[in-house]
């Protein structure tokens, strides 16, 4: 997936933003933008503009007032959009979001378009440290080959009638809260079987993991929920250097499959065996694979940036945790690394690996 600058969008919606500050959203908008590397493709005192992987945010000032608008070439990419710039602006002021009528609201109460429920097919070991889960879908149109991500919508535990999301009256999904609230790790897509309606993920199995102890404890048939595909999208590059630890070895995996045959560069990975963790890595002939032993992710991303001058002109891919990750923007940042041109991803945080 890569960021788009068309203005043809065949997908829109806008709401109104009453009871917000158009500054305070502004400010937020730009900073998320610099973190990340996002374009800013139009700033000016009426209208800020900012190019993502799945279309434009555009936030228009009037006076004291303010529109939200998103653009975008698929109609699940603008409703990803949307639930984005919702959350954002609930973070900023709550009772602003609750006032949101995007202009293309499906009907209240009905399903989230990304939302939909998957049956456990199969749980099995896979190398030391993973599962390999199969769930049989409802429909993946939208898993295409550059759907890379998605997140497992799981109840809590013992909760036997749990209550799944729904569209509020202003368009944004309703989340269920408090005893009833849904656990939502992100996973990456192994494979997708259209034919057979049947996605493939693996999980890394680590004590005290939510998503751990569902997963040794289901049972084939149970139902639960999924939403996506987002995120990541496979680098559309010949040359690149990955780094990641445990939880980012599935996608490592997707984009050694991806990479052309004549694409080069080398991957260092983290693991608490090293090789010896026996994940199965797709072999490709250009890519050199270099495993480490319980490195931090400050550790990976030190090591990224000792080896940035050596492979400057590879795209730079990592993933591991929100420590490591900073570690690298920052210093990206610093050094005059245009972060629209890589991929630097927190996949989990200390404290809280699900």
């Amino acid at each position: 997936m890569t960021l788009s600058r068309h203005t043809d969008f065949a997908h829109s919606a806008e709401t109104a933003l009453p009871g917000l500050s158009p500054a305070s959203l502004r400010d937020a908008m730009l900073a998320e933008a610099r973190e990340h590397g996002l374009e800013i493709l139009h700033h000016d005192g009426g209208t800020l503009a900012v190019v993502t992987a799945y279309g434009h945010y555009r936030l228009i000032s009037e006076g004291e007032s303010a529109r939200a608008a998103v653009d975008s070439p698929r109609a699940d990419w603008l409703f990803a959009l949307k639930e984005a710039l919702t959350e954002k602006i609930s973070a900023l002021h709550p009772d602003a979001a609750a006032r949101i009528r995007w202009s293309d609201a499906p009907p209240e109460g009905s399903r989230p378009p990304n939302f939909q429920f998957v049956e456990i097919r199969s749980v099995a070991p896979l190398g030391h440290d993973f599962l390999r889960i199969t769930v049989g879908t409802e429909d993946l149109s939208a898993f295409g080959d550059d759907a890379i991500h998605f997140r497992l919508v799981l109840p809590s535990p013992g909760d036997t009638a749990p209550e799944w999301p729904r569209i509020g009256v202003g368009g944004a999904t309703i989340w269920p809260k408090g005893e009833k609230a849904l656990h939502r790790p992100v996973y990456t897509v192994r494979h997708a079987d259209a034919t057979r309606g049947e996605l493939t993920f693996d999980l890394f199995v680590h004590e005290g993991g939510r998503a751990t102890d569902w997963a040794r404890s289901v049972r084939i048939g149970s139902r639960v929920g999924l939403t996506g595909p987002g995120g990541g999208g496979i680098p559309q590059t010949r040359r690149i250097t990955l780094y990641a630890d445990e939880t980012g070895l599935p996608a490592v995996a997707r984009i050694l499959e991806a990479l052309p045959a004549d694409a080069a560069g080398h991957a260092v990975l983290s693991a608490g065996r090293g090789a010896d963790c026996l994940y199965p890595l797709p072999v490709h002939p250009g890519v050199q694979v270099h495993w480490l032993e319980r490195a931090s992710s400050t550790q990976l991303a030190e090591r990224a940036i000792a080896e940035r001058a050596h492979h400057s002109g590879h795209s730079l891919w990592f993933a591991a945790e929100k420590a490591g990750a900073q570690r690298l923007r920052e210093w990206c940042k610093t050094n005059g690394v245009d972060l629209r041109d890589q991929y630097v991803a927190a996949f989990w945080t200390q404290g809280d690996r699900t």
